[in-house]
């Protein structure tokens, strides 16, 4: 239960614009991102699903698996693209995966290497393990670097999950993770290895995974998520940009942190829970200070239960749990204002629960669930819950809030449902925010269009959302 299984793999990947339309289900259509102005006719808004740009990496990259907008200034404006299988340049590493910045605008887009690390896996001189007196004392090659992908201003962040590591006293390799932050545009390249310390093996940080989910806090602050900590029980670790800076020096593999936060062991009982599977940021304290959401979906009896970490002392504020055994409520998480009062709510995604047919046949169907933030804080009972309409089609496997969509005045969010549609590769549905919350009936459904046979699987698995890359004022997918 220790390796961390990869989530399904994505290529290649699909963009599409807002769009002046009428209100209504597009036919079978493409998407993940957004384009060009919105032709003007009366109308509600859409997702311009019927002239999506579709940006190609290497055969086998595993291109698209993760996503993200990228706008250093106020001119210019890229996707980001990670690619966890992809081959470098990397001396002697095999398929440790790679991020590809594609420029907005150009025509066609054309998608290069972000150079975050050139170098191959260090050696350690020792006698101990090897006749020519020489050891790797960490292992590059398959780490799925750019499984995660985030940005904010000018700084990038991009992981690799199961990099791996060793000591020359234990020559047991451990899949601490690590992460790489660019700042200022490209102009400094930091790695960020919180996980990487002697508190190693299993028991320790050994098997952390540090990087398996990533935010930014509006302020520019990092948050991982490291599910393999300390037996399984999972960890949140964070810091600023400036903290890891100042801490950091290349010439060592251990850099701690000054400051940094993070959660500590707890009892046996939390072990194999994956405290940090997925992360998220919002306002739920009544305080400036952005809090961080996790998904812990094996934890409470593997019911699930996410839980809200202050921001400022990383300590628990709130606990939702899921409902139903096995559901891996908490794979997803997102914080928004769906209802327009100025609070931050709470979504959740249990993509593996079951619901029982009319003849009582058990079917594999997906949820999430919607929290709305009131003034005296969460209610431990959803609000709402939206439930899948296909079986097996992971509904909820991937939630990003949108912002304003429709310029109604309250935010929108999209739901992925990766294996859903007719032939199960994969549908996106985009919910609407009204006075209550979200609607409980989509405004549109995405799905793929592709020619034929050469449609690929996981369709909206990777979703992110919230930006405006064409710069016609209208936030894209």
């Amino acid at each position: 239960m220790g390796s961390w299984t990869p989530r399904s793999p994505r290529s290649p990947l699909h963009a599409v614009l807002l769009r002046w339309g009428p209100r209504r289900l597009p036919p079978l259509l493409p998407l993940l991102l957004l384009l060009w102005p919105p032709p003007l006719q009366v109308g509600g808004f859409n997702l311009d699903a019927e002239a999506p740009a579709v940006l190609s990496g290497p055969p086998g990259s595993l291109f698209g698996f993760s996503v993200e907008f990228y706008r250093p200034g106020r001119d210019g404006v890229s996707v980001l693209v990670g690619a966890p299988k992809a081959n470098t340049s990397q001396p002697g590493v095999l398929q440790g995966g790679a991020v590809y910045v594609c420029p907005w605008g150009t025509s066609p887009i054309q998608c290069t290497t972000i150079q975050f690390d050139s170098k191959g896996s260090r050696i350690l001189e020792s006698s101990l393990y090897s006749a020519k007196g020489e050891e790797p004392v960490e292992y590059k090659s398959l780490q799925w670097f750019g499984a995660t992908v985030r940005a904010h201003g000018s700084s990038i962040l991009a992981c690799a999950p199961l990099y791996s590591w060793r000591t020359e006293k234990d020559p047991q390799n451990d899949p601490v993770g690590t992460c790489y932050l660019s700042t200022e545009n490209f102009t400094r390249i930091l790695e960020y290895a919180p996980c990487r310390s002697d508190f190693g093996s299993a028991a320790g940080q050994g098997y952390c995974q540090g990087g398996f989910s990533a935010e930014f806090t509006k302020t520019g602050r990092v948050v991982l998520g490291g599910p393999g900590s300390y037996f399984w029980q999972g960890q949140i670790l964070s810091a600023t940009q400036e903290q890891i800076s100042e801490s950091y020096y290349p010439e060592y593999l251990i850099n701690p942190v000054q400051g940094q936060l993070q959660t500590r062991q707890a009892s046996s009982v939390y072990d194999d829970s994956y405290l940090g599977y997925s992360v998220a940021v919002g306002e739920f304290s009544g305080d400036d200070t952005e809090d961080f959401v996790a998904g812990v979906p094996k934890g409470n009896l593997t019911y699930g239960y996410v839980t809200v970490l202050n921001g400022s002392d990383i300590h628990s504020l709130y606990n939702v749990s899921g409902e139903q055994m096995a559901s891996y409520f908490g794979y997803a998480v997102a914080a928004t204002d769906t209802n327009g009062d100025g609070l931050d709510d709470l979504l959740v995604g249990a993509p593996l629960l079951m619901e029982r047919t009319a003849d009582g046949r058990p079917q594999e169907v997906g949820r999430v669930y919607i929290y709305l933030q009131r003034p005296a804080g969460i209610d431990p009972t959803p609000t709402l819950t939206l439930t899948g309409q296909d079986e097996f089609s992971r509904f909820g496997s991937s939630l990003t809030p949108l912002g304003d969509l429709d310029q109604d005045g309250y935010n929108d969010v999209a739901i992925g449902a990766p294996f859903g549609g007719e032939a199960q590769q994969g549908v996106v549905f985009i919910f609407p925010g009204g006075p209550g919350g979200l609607s409980t009936k989509p405004s549109q459904v995405l799905q793929p269009l592709w020619a034929a046979g050469r449609t690929p699987d996981f369709f909206g698995s990777a979703l992110r959302g919230g930006r405006d890359l064409d710069g016609n004022g209208y936030p894209d997918l």
